[in-house]
């Protein structure tokens, strides 16, 4: 069966190298491993789109808003990347947060977000993508950032109520690259008919690289 579709090129992004488009792993497990816990993550998240959104609420002399805004953006290609890759299907409603009445104990309890009781990566990389396309989420965040800059809130509401939906889809993205960081790599169910043809990756690579495992 021939493959058609487009390859991802890096002049396409704004922070992702060739390397890190080819295998996405390379950068989820540097950042989960050397540089920032999912706990961390959410709260670095939570005050940057809290600031962006209300700008008397920001820090900016206390947490590094400019770093968190680029990492946020390369997390959101690097989702992308993988959204396309797996072609992974958009969602009809992407804002129906829990499928069950599991998922939602899941998340009550355990701060853990699930499908039909399961982690599920694809799921959650998904709505983000069904929310919102790559270039309006580039608009979101160059939105964000810019509100930073103001000293002061105004009256004009940028927004709206949609500033709930952006950080929890934020969020979510985040923990769905730090399910793919825990468990090594994102497993796809296929048809048996189909055979995957990997690209070549360099032996050094090979060990945190399953996105294209059946």
């Amino acid at each position: 069966m021939k493959n058609t579709q487009k390859k991802l090129k890096a002049k396409q992004f704004r922070h992702l190298s060739k390397d890190i488009i080819k295998n996405p792993m390379i950068y989820i497990d540097e950042y989960f491993r050397h540089q920032n816990s999912i706990i961390t993550w959410q709260n670095d998240i939570n005050l940057f789109v809290n600031a962006g959104a209300y700008p008397a609420m920001s820090c900016s002399n206390l947490v590094g808003n400019g770093y968190h805004c680029k990492e946020m953006i390369r997390q959101i290609e690097v989702a992308y990347v993988i959204f396309k890759q797996c072609r992974i299907a958009k969602q009809v409603n992407p804002l129906q947060l829990f499928e069950t009445q599991a998922d939602y104990c899941n998340y009550i309890e355990n701060l853990e977000f699930t499908c039909n009781g399961k982690r599920d990566p694809q799921y959650l990389i998904s709505k983000f993508f069904s929310f919102q396309s790559l270039r309006e989420w580039y608009e979101t965040m160059d939105d964000l950032m810019s509100y930073l800059t103001v000293n002061t809130s105004n009256e004009e509401d940028k927004f709206g109520d949609s500033i709930v939906v952006i950080r929890e889809l934020l969020i979510r993205l985040g923990f769905a690259l730090s399910y793919i960081y825990e468990d090594d790599g994102l497993f796809t169910k296929m048809p048996s008919y189909l055979k995957a043809e990997p690209d070549e990756v360099p032996d050094e690579e090979m060990s945190c690289s399953q996105l294209s495992e059946m």
